[in-house]
């Protein structure tokens, strides 16, 4: 389970470990980076009252026997702690031990306390600064995970405040960040360690129900292995067959998710078939469902479709000799090592015979790369967090270009995201897609095995509300680059809200105040207030005016200039607005109460054939909406022209119906107008 296993090693033990396995120049590495951190940390004791060396003993252990990784990173394990606890410094290592285990060693080292940040502040910083490590270099994430893995294994000297904070840390991101990266023993110790610490009643009663359960699950397993063994032998299959035990954190999930009781789990079972060959893991698969009853929905070929970190596998779970639920997977030899120990230890494996990447794990790795380039551009901490930890949890979807070409992205994503992938001139310029030849909106989700075709059109520009549905950091991050390029050709800050509004950095507070303060009839402020629902500097009372140029509606995005003692309201995009006025009498303006339904009128143009004008009703009917008018007239040259007055409750609603619209075929215009 990864909790009854010995927790340390002593470094007499790690020494003997490494000099059996590593050849006499690597061990010597070895030897110079171990008495260099004795030394650095001879006068350093861990909260548990051990030498400080403890630690980075067990983590350069942890990297050598779970990572299978290569001596340079064995060292920077040893000397991970080195540059940020003692006074030796980076141009030090450079020297001793050249700039490869020296770039590791900096990118594990925590940033330097920051004046008036929070906790939490810090912690996102810190875990920015690995993923930008971590593009040039994947080593850094491995080495870190390694850290945390032994301070988990050893949480319990820690005060309980810290542990449940630290533990929280580890199953949001160092556990997930080893599944990214295949070391799946790693992760499932990770889960179980953090689940030990934030859950511990739920902890002690998943391993009372495995104690309970584990002779009886044991004969069972056996009678399976020796039934699959004659099945295999029989048809001549050559293959390794071994029980394998449930994690508690995964055990738990199955709980909670199912909404069952802890008795009513009997899915504990499972058994791993480990062929000598990639054909044989069909052919095993088809003895299995032969003489097992497959559970409809429960088989995933990850063979055919590898998971982005190159893990390969075939799963199925079958009704087993006694009518329970039993999970078995099939992989062969190789596919198992990565399963394991993570690519990382795959890489390391061939490295060593002298074999090179193949073209499939080098895209791997540009992937993996691109993702934490596009999470790491984010400098505000918190939105980074959480994208990182969203990007982390995700399951996967795999999609396909119309060329074939095989996408993966996490589960939700759209087609917007598919487009944005695919280019970041086609994600801005996206109107709509094909998903298998069927029109639909940018707001779809794919699924696997979708075949996805982007509809794009030169005028199409990004709306804010993309923000919203957009599932990938990725795709979000170039929607916030197009609008803070907006923000720098417009000379102003502006901050894109969860509501879509469009504030700017407040500079008139004065006027505002003085504004407020003029005297007005009670009756003049409620016309104002009532017709126009403005909010101008955190303030209701203040007169603003709507002009004609570009004629703002309740929910579009809105900025503010003072005029002749008002403030004059226009669209974002007025150009108007963009040209003539004065940058430097900007003011924060927003709607409000927007909590009741919102007149908006809408023309479509189309070309004129038979049940499109039917199609448009449709459209918007499917979104729940209220139609109040309805109307249509030819408008010359084969065109149809649709005027409609519809009910909104809120302006992402406006944007999914015209992006409905938008998807069906031969309509040329949809927009807004003006209300008569």
């Amino acid at each position: 389970m990864g909790l009854s296993k010995k927790q340390e090693v002593t470094p007499e033990e790690f020494l003997e470990e490494a000099k059996g396995r590593l050849s006499k120049s690597a061990y010597g590495l070895i030897e110079k980076a171990f008495k260099l951190s004795f030394d650095a940390h001879k006068d350093q004791k861990r909260l548990s009252g051990q030498p400080y060396i403890i630690h980075p003993v067990n983590v350069a252990y942890i990297i050598m026997v779970d990572l299978f990784a290569s001596e340079n990173m064995i060292a920077a394990g040893l000397l991970h702690d080195v540059v940020e606890d003692t006074p030796y410094t980076r141009e030090d290592m450079i020297r001793d031990f050249g700039s490869d285990i020296a770039d590791m060693v900096s990118g594990v080292t925590k940033v330097s306390k920051i004046k008036n940040q929070s906790k939490e502040f810090i912690a996102a910083e810190n875990i920015r600064k690995m993923v930008m490590a971590s593009i040039k270099d994947p080593r850094v994430i491995q080495i870190k995970i390694a850290d945390k893995t032994h301070n988990m294994r050893t949480i319990g000297f820690q005060p309980i405040e810290k542990q449940v904070r630290i533990a929280k840390e580890v199953f949001s991101v160092y556990a997930p960040l080893a599944g990214r990266l295949g070391i799946y023993r790693i992760k499932s110790e990770l889960e179980d360690l953090a689940f030990q610490v934030i859950h511990p009643e739920e902890y002690k009663n998943v391993k009372k129900l495995v104690s309970e359960k584990k002779s009886e699950r044991d004969e069972h397993i056996e009678l399976v292995k020796n039934k699959l063994d004659q099945w295999l032998s029989e048809s001549k299959v050559h293959a390794k067959i071994e029980g394998r035990a449930k994690h508690f954190y995964s055990i738990y999930k199955k709980i909670t998710e199912k909404e069952k009781n802890v008795k009513e789990i009997f899915d504990l079972r499972a058994v791993r078939i480990i062929t000598y060959d990639k054909k044989d893991c069909y052919t095993v698969l088809g003895i299995v469902h032969t003489n097992f009853t497959p559970i409809p929905g429960r088989f995933k070929d990850y063979i055919a479709t590898p998971k982005s970190n190159l893990y390969q596998s075939l799963h199925t779970t079958v009704i087993s000799l006694d009518g329970k639920p039993l999970e078995i997977q099939i992989r062969t030899e190789e596919m198992n090592k990565i399963a394991e120990y993570g690519i990382a230890a795959h890489w390391t494996y061939k490295e060593a015979k002298g074999a090179k990447k193949s073209p499939s794990e080098d895209k791997m790795i540009a992937r993996w790369q691109e993702r934490l380039k596009a999470l790491a551009e984010n400098q505000d901490p918190k939105e980074f967090m959480h994208d990182f930890t969203g990007e982390l949890h995700e399951d996967e979807v795999f999609v396909f270009t119309p060329r074939g070409d095989l996408f993966e992205f996490p589960k939700g994503a759209t087609v917007l995201d598919f487009a944005f992938r695919v280019h970041t001139d086609v994600g801005l310029h996206t109107r709509a897609a094909r998903i298998n030849d069927r029109i639909v909106s940018i707001r779809t989700e794919s699924n696997s095995g979708d075949r996805i075709e982007i509809i794009s059109d030169p005028t199409s520009k990004p709306s804010p509300l993309w923000l919203r549905f957009l599932k990938t950091p990725s795709a979000r991050q170039k929607v916030r680059q197009y609008f803070r390029k907006i923000q720098d050709d417009l000379g102003k800050e502006i901050v894109i809200t969860q509501k879509s509004n469009i504030i700017v950095s407040e500079k008139y507070s004065h006027l505002i105040e003085s504004k407020k303060s003029d005297k007005k009839s009670p009756k003049k402020k409620k016309e104002v207030k009532k017709r126009f629902s403005i909010v101008v500097g955190g303030f209701k009372d203040i007169e603003v005016k709507i002009p004609n140029c570009c004629s703002p509606l309740p929910g579009d995005e809105i900025v503010g200039f003072i005029t002749r003692g008002k403030v004059s309201v226009h669209k974002y995009s007025c150009e108007i607005a963009k040209n003539n006025l004065d940058k430097k009498k900007m003011v924060s303006v927003m709607w409000d109460g927007l909590d009741k339904p919102i007149p908006v009128r809408i023309e479509v143009r189309a070309t004129d054939r038979p049940k499109i004008y039917l199609q448009i009703v449709e459209s918007i009917s499917k979104t729940d909406t209220n139609i109040l008018e309805a109307g249509a007239s030819t408008a010359g040259q084969g065109t149809l022209l649709a005027r409609f007055l519809i009910e909104i409750e809120h302006f992402s609603q406006l944007e999914e119906i015209m992006d409905n619209i938008k998807s069906i075929e031969n309509i040329i215009h949809v927009e807004r107008v003006k209300a008569k």
